[in-house]
């Protein structure tokens, strides 16, 4: 009988220390959600991060980039929001400037990576018609359907989700004609157990990227800029 209860005994002594250890960790990982918690508006720095390893050629064409049109009903400059569950918090998520600047400049990156010479072009349409860009062999134009990243802080849980649409098109000058229209789509979820802004600002890099690369990996654009 005392073998049996001393083991009860010693049972009971373990259950308490993980209760308690499950409390402390509990509340400190409280106390980190609270710390990272902050008001108003949160820029973000979205780069190009390809999801393969991208090869620089030595292409002749270049390539104009037209201002993009920004038709998601959103704030120029907002991407995203943050949601802190437990506390109702949320935050703007934003970039420095617009977001059709932002993906205008996320495609010239991606073309820079290849190798290809970049230079802005007046705003195109994107019909044949009106292609007007003067010392380039391609131009591309585009308008942005969605580009949005959502993010909701739990306790030990950060879920962060990105989705972008975007509609491009790429005309050859010489030709006065658009050889290729495509709609680009990406989407892209992750899980950690900790928030923080770098892992959202990873994610919809990633995203746009992974949207991008599909105009760049099409077979028709890659003979066109060879």
């Amino acid at each position: 009988m005392r073998n049996a209860d001393f083991r009860m005994k010693t049972k009971k002594v373990k259950t308490m220390k993980r209760s308690v250890l499950f409390g402390i960790v509990t509340a400190f990982a409280a106390i980190l959600l609270s710390a990272c918690a902050e008001k108003g508006p949160v820029p973000l720095d979205i780069g190009y991060r390809p999801l393969a390893d991208v090869a620089a050629g030595t292409p002749k064409v270049v390539v104009g980039v037209s201002p993009f049109k920004d038709d998601r009903g959103k704030a120029a400059s907002v991407l995203g929001r943050r949601v802190i569950a437990s506390t109702g918090l949320e935050n703007e998520l934003v970039v420095q400037g617009t977001v059709a600047d932002l993906v205008a400049s996320r495609l010239k990156d991606a073309l820079k990576a290849r190798g290809i010479t970049v230079k802005d072009v007046p705003a195109w349409d994107m019909t044949a018609e009106n292609i007007k860009a003067d010392g380039v062999d391609i131009v591309i134009g585009g308008e942005i359907k969605t580009l949005w990243v959502e993010a909701l802080s739990k306790l030990l849980n950060a879920n962060t989700r990105a989705d972008v649409q975007l509609r491009v098109s790429a005309a050859d000058t010489a030709e006065k004609k658009v050889f290729r229209t495509l709609e680009l789509n990406s989407k892209l979820e992750r899980q950690d157990i900790a928030f923080s802004f770098t892992q959202v600002e990873i994610v919809l890099s990633e995203a746009l990227s992974g949207a991008l690369d599909q105009l760049l990996n099409d077979e028709e654009f890659k003979k066109r800029i060879k």
